[in-house]
């Protein structure tokens, strides 16, 4: 799209933005996605599903549900980028996570290889929900066992390899990008769970890697990707011991991405979302915002979605 998208109203509130403390803090941490990038992204995905919705019904409902997000009556579709900078933000406030980089958090990406799967995974929701709510119960026993009270935080999501042959197969295995904080005894530990019983097997012969740290060391980023939910894709071929070695990971596109985001709209955030502990103190408070300009232009510039497509997020080390 060409296109650059104006707002003008007199009401500030009818521009779609995260409470005004959580505007606040977001000017310190410069990789959130912006309020602008939000609403561009919003205005790419409702001209995706018009565009490519074929005689599907559902793909209308949700298009319409994005396109009366409000301050006043958020969606809170996990698809909405601006309900997504919300949350991203809001865990930003809660875990009291500082600008900058820092050691003191990482991200930590789980792939549950024994559970790969070849049928696309919007062919069966239910199930998908299932086997996520049964990936919470265990990781949650492997934290508890490493002697860990939390916080720790993530999103189940996944990933699509493609082969660079025509006689490999195309499969999804689910994974699970976490937020913890920086200790090598915890990050040891979920590696030896992971990889236990062969878990670093796709099939009898295939090897991936089970865990992977990304080498961000900014914790706003480290977050962002822990809550992204979008389902991505990687080419992949296979080394002379059989074991993957994948490209960049990319978002989704055209039809895929579509029934992506159908899948994901119906799962909703609670089905797909992990969170273990609580953080201790309470949210940082901020001063009042002062009001949002009633006139502002969002422009198609090239902008990379810094974090909520996370499309460098999980780029193999």
């Amino acid at each position: 799209m060409n296109e650059s998208y104006y707002f003008r109203t007199s009401d500030p509130d009818y521009i779609r933005h995260a409470p005004s403390r959580l505007e606040i803090l977001s000017k310190a941490f410069t990789t959130i996605i912006t309020q602008q990038e939000s609403e561009h992204e919003l205005q790419r995905l409702i001209h995706l599903l018009n565009k490519l919705k074929g005689s599907n019904r559902c793909y209308n409902i949700i298009a319409q549900k994005l396109r009366q997000c409000r301050n006043g009556s958020p969606c809170n579709s996990l698809i909405c980028p601006h309900c997504q900078r919300e949350r991203i933000l809001a865990q930003l406030a809660m875990l009291h996570v500082l600008p900058g980089n820092s050691a003191e958090y990482v991200g930590v990406v789980l792939f549950f290889n024994k559970d790969t799967q070849t049928p696309p995974p919007w062919k069966n929701t239910d199930a998908l929900r299932a086997q996520i709510g049964r990936y919470k119960q265990r990781i949650s026993r492997v934290l508890n066992r490493l002697g860990y009270a939390g916080p720790a935080t993530g999103t189940f999501s996944m990933m699509r390899h493609m082969p660079d042959g025509p006689e490999a197969r195309i499969f999804w295995v689910p994974q699970l990008c976490l937020f913890l904080p920086n200790d090598s005894t915890l990050i040891k530990g979920l590696k030896a769970h992971m990889s236990r019983s062969s878990g670093e097997f796709i099939d009898a012969t295939t090897v991936n890697t089970p865990v992977i740290v990304p080498r961000y060391k900014d914790p706003a980023r480290l977050l962002s990707c822990a809550l992204d939910p979008a389902w991505h894709t990687t080419d992949y071929t296979l080394t002379d011991k059989d074991a993957l070695v994948k490209s960049r990971v990319a978002p989704l596109k055209g039809r895929t991405l579509l029934k992506s985001l159908l899948a994901l709209d119906s799962l909703g955030t609670g089905a797909v979302s992990f969170s273990f502990g609580q953080p201790q103190g309470k949210c940082i408070d901020f001063p009042v915002m002062q009001p949002l300009q009633c006139t502002f232009v969002v422009d198609q510039i090239a902008v990379e979605r810094r974090v909520t497509l996370a499309t460098t997020a999980f780029s193999l080390l």
